[in-house]
């Protein structure tokens, strides 16, 4: 047993400080030592770091430039699948896996997006 003047760690890294951390040092008659992880850097720290570290390669860059966009911003890329699969599902035979061939799938996709094509047509 651990003489009770060496700090030991048993419920250490997640910063518990509890009955077990208690129940150790008053059954067990050891001495606990809580061990705190170091925080995270925010956003604008990291970003001011990077820019320091550039500037000393020659390289200026405005720090502020790097931090992340606030609010929430509609992805155009994510946005066209999401409508496609939207259009997609409007079709019956689409809407569910059916089909027993892969390629029966294809084509009911290609024939789904045929149709919606040839309403846009229709409109114009």
């Amino acid at each position: 047993m651990r003489p009770s003047s060496a700090p030991f760690s048993p419920v250490g890294g997640a910063g518990y400080q509890g009955r077990g951390k208690e129940w150790a040092e008053k059954a067990l008659s050891l001495l606990v030592e809580i061990v705190h992880r170091t925080p995270k850097p925010t956003a604008e720290k990291l970003a001011w770091i990077w820019a320091e570290e550039w500037a000393k390669e020659g390289r200026e860059i405005d720090w502020q430039r790097l931090l992340p966009r606030r609010g929430f911003e509609i992805l155009p890329s994510r946005w066209i699948v999401e409508c496609t699969f939207s259009w997609l599902s409007q079709n019956r035979r689409t809407s569910k896996d059916y089909e027993r061939l892969c390629s029966t799938s294809e084509s009911f996709v290609y024939a789904a997006m045929t149709r919606l094509m040839v309403g846009r047509l229709v409109r114009i």
